[in-house]
């Protein structure tokens, strides 16, 4: 029999003896003095507001940020303890442009693809005119959770029993979130906030992050669908001009404050500290990723010159729009995708190829297309994770 300190979930005990519980009553919070975050709001929102400025003005700014949200959901989604490489995701999401099956993609893999897919999904529902809703959350739950090991969670359901949050290797509970009676009145005073509170928009998106996480709605995927809110609620809010700022990198780096600073507003109702991080984290992202978005932009200004001189055809500029929107692709894919005529583009792959700037990843064989990278772009992505 377990004592009054422990917990048996799924016959293995666990030790609860400093696991903190959810908030109950604290939930909407007193309005945050805000001269006790001054410092990091005035930042957060100088450097996001130099960040989207930065964006505005990119040309092509879809196509240069395309290959980091698939970057920010391997992060994202390595904080939940899956694992798989952006070259994995991105070879995955390859086979399914071009219509063929990867028969033995790892669930990791597929489980990091679908990240990317429900943000992309969300994105279009605000697009068209959806506010973030709960019915918005259980869509991209259900998205998230809709194919490999996840799937068997009740994806875009609330869970239906009490969900712990801890380690398990330890066998221990830090936190318990609400109950399950309790979970449609937080979840509807949650949306409640999210449109109405008057607060700070920053101040409005710190605080409405940390209460999703706090509820843990879901069975499983609550950490995911949380961090996919922040760039959403940016963009609702017109902070941003765009749904395109990727925080999950500082989230990871700075991961067991991140859980520690979440646990302490149910421990101790200190919203303002919460806030604090929240915020510090935002201004330093943003700073990262102007960094990230210039070195991509002047490789792509370099990749330019250089596919003109080796191609040496009025189409080169597809082959440099495609390779950064595809840095991982089939050749069959490349011809029916790009603008160009078919036999032009054909040949362009062997040409690239020979002169290293293209990497093959399986060779073509007979009528069978070949798999190639773009590996100098996926190097940049890789070293600034």
């Amino acid at each position: 029999m377990a004592t009054a300190q422990t917990l048996v979930i799924n016959n293995t005990t666990y030790d609860r003896t400093n696991a903190v519980s959810y908030h109950y009553a604290g939930f909407p919070p007193q309005p945050v003095d805000l001269s006790a975050v001054f410092d990091p709001l005035a930042s957060a929102l100088q450097q996001l507001t130099r960040y989207d400025e930065k964006l505005k003005h990119l040309q092509n700014s879809e196509l240069l940020l395309a290959p980091l949200r698939q970057r920010d959901a391997v992060v994202s989604s390595r904080m939940e303890g899956t694992i798989s490489t952006l070259e994995e995701v991105l070879r995955l999401e390859a086979s399914e442009n071009a219509g063929r099956s990867e028969g033995t993609t790892r669930n990791e893999t597929l489980e990091v693809s679908l990240y990317a897919r429900a943000l992309r999904q969300a994105e279009s529902q605000i697009r068209d005119g959806h506010p973030i809703s709960e019915m918005l959350i259980k869509n991209a739950h259900r998205t998230l959770l809709s194919a490999g090991r996840d799937a068997k969670q009740r994806p875009g359901e609330y869970k239906e029993e009490q969900n712990y949050v801890g380690d398990k290797a330890q066998r221990r509970v830090d936190f318990i979130p609400i109950s399950p009676n309790d979970l449609p009145d937080g979840m509807k005073r949650l949306v409640d906030f999210i449109r109405h509170d008057s607060q700070h928009p920053l101040v409005r998106t710190a605080i409405a992050h940390a209460e999703f996480e706090a509820l843990h709605p879901f069975e499983d995927g609550n950490g995911r669908v949380g961090r996919m809110l922040i760039p959403l609620l940016l963009w609702e809010y017109d902070i941003l001009s765009a749904p395109h700022f990727f925080v999950s990198d500082y989230f990871e780096r700075n991961k067991d404050t991140y859980v520690y600073m979440l646990h302490q507003i149910s421990k101790t109702a200190d919203w303002s500290a919460w806030c604090g991080f929240f915020l510090s984290g935002l201004a330093a992202q943003a700073e990262k990723n102007m960094d990230t978005v210039e070195k991509i932009q002047a490789h792509y200004e370099d990749t330019k010159e250089k596919f003109r001189h080796v191609l040496r055809s009025q189409y080169f500029h597809s082959a440099v729009d495609y390779v950064f929107n595809y840095p991982v692709f089939w050749n069959n894919h490349f011809v029916d995708a790009a603008a160009g005529p078919k036999s032009t583009l054909r040949n362009f792959t062997p040409r690239l190829v020979r002169e290293g700037l293209l990497e093959t990843m399986v060779p073509p064989s007979g009528r069978a297309p070949g798999l190639y990278a773009y590996p100098s772009l996926l190097r940049i992505l890789e070293d600034d994770a």
